[in-house]
């Protein structure tokens, strides 16, 4: 009877080992994905503005103003939310957290399709296709085996799409009141 019990104790560890590389994998596919927007950014708008202004005037209204400098304080507000989830499902390893870090895992991995669809719409390379190319198969990996490893809960994992959906729309406005405050 002992051996199943520590056999329960070391599959119990190897679960929760698991889960940690999982948890953090997404931060660091996140920032690693922003990055390639933080460096392309500006250029792209500057170079685009007028087309992007035609087509896309609701969206492009966020954008005009946006420092490099602003748009790197949004990206890191974004890791640094992120980062605390994942955290937080490894420290706390329960439930709720890790449905919440599912949630936003989800977020960022749709994030990763977005980019997609917008470069598919105005037929040009955006700053975070070529990222999204490559973090889009892993993201989908990582969700697809964590997936049986947690007790999914469609409710908290709602919770954490909703969390990083609303981290998005705050750091959409970061950018745009940093730059001005510092111009």
């Amino acid at each position: 009877m002992p051996k199943i019990k520590n056999f329960s104790i070391i599959l119990s560890q190897l679960t929760l080992t698991t889960m940690s590389t999982f948890a953090l994998a997404f931060p660091i596919l996140f920032i690693f994905h922003d990055l390639e927007e933080i460096i392309g950014m500006r250029i792209f708008l500057d170079r685009n503005a007028e087309m992007l202004q035609k087509r896309f005037p609701k969206i492009f209204k966020f954008l005009p103003n946006t420092s490099t400098s602003g748009f790197a304080l949004a990206v890191m507000e974004e890791f640094v939310v992120f980062t605390l989830i994942a955290l937080a499902a490894i420290y706390f390893d329960n439930d709720l957290c890790w449905n919440i870090w599912f949630g936003s895992s989800f977020g960022i991995t749709a994030h990763f399709v977005m980019h997609l669809g917008q470069s598919a719409v105005i037929r040009k390379y955006i700053p975070a296709v070529i990222t999204s190319i490559i973090c889009l198969p892993i993201g989908v990996l990582v969700l697809y085996h964590c997936y049986p490893l947690i007790h999914f809960n469609i409710w908290f994992s709602l919770l954490g799409l909703a969390i990083a959906a609303a981290n998005l729309f705050l750091a959409l406005k970061l950018p745009a009141k940093f730059s001005e405050y510092f111009k």
